[in-house]
Order: C-alpha cells, then structure tokens, then sequence
C-alpha cells in the first residue's frame, strides 16, 4: 500500500498542475486533429488530459522508484561485502 501511495500521489499532483496550466493556455474547444475537433465536450477533454498526464506522471514516478532502488532489492543476491583478512606472512602486518 505504502508502494502505491508513493507512486500515485505524486503524479496526481503532477497531472493537475499539467492539467491547470495546459487548459490555462488552450481552449478545448480550440483543440483540433487533421482539422476536426478532438473533443465534443470540455469536460471530456479535461478529463482525458488528466487521465493522460496522470499515466505518464505514474510512468515517470515508477521510473524514480525502480531506479532508488539498492543492487540487493533489484538482483534479488549480492553478497555482503568481507573485510580482507590478513592472511599468516601477509607482508603489510606490522
């Protein structure tokens, strides 16, 4: 649950401050595609464009947390790190 949280809150907040300051530029009615309207309604545009931006704020926010993660979580085995042990006439022992 903790995972998801980290992960979908995030880009929420991503998705509406792209939301707010894409739709404070455009108009979806504005919006066309090879010259006809993308969206009949604003409401469906508002909500598409936040589903969108909230897909690739999830991508982007996975991405982080794959790449915060340590060789152990990732490869599953590393072995832990050994102290060098002085080997019996090893010339640096003092």
């Amino acid at each position: 649950m903790r995972k998801a949280i980290l992960l979908f809150w995030p880009s929420f907040i991503i998705a509406g401050l792209a939301s707010v300051t894409f739709f404070t530029i455009f108009d979806p009615h504005e919006l066309k595609l090879h010259g006809t309207q993308m969206f009949e309604d604003k409401r469906a545009a508002y909500s598409f464009f936040l589903l969108a931006a909230w897909a690739f704020g999830a991508l982007n926010t996975a991405v982080v947390l794959l790449l915060q993660k340590n060789a152990r979580d990732i490869n599953g085995f590393v072995p832990d790190p050994t102290r060098h042990q002085e080997l019996p006439g090893d010339p640096d022992q003092n």
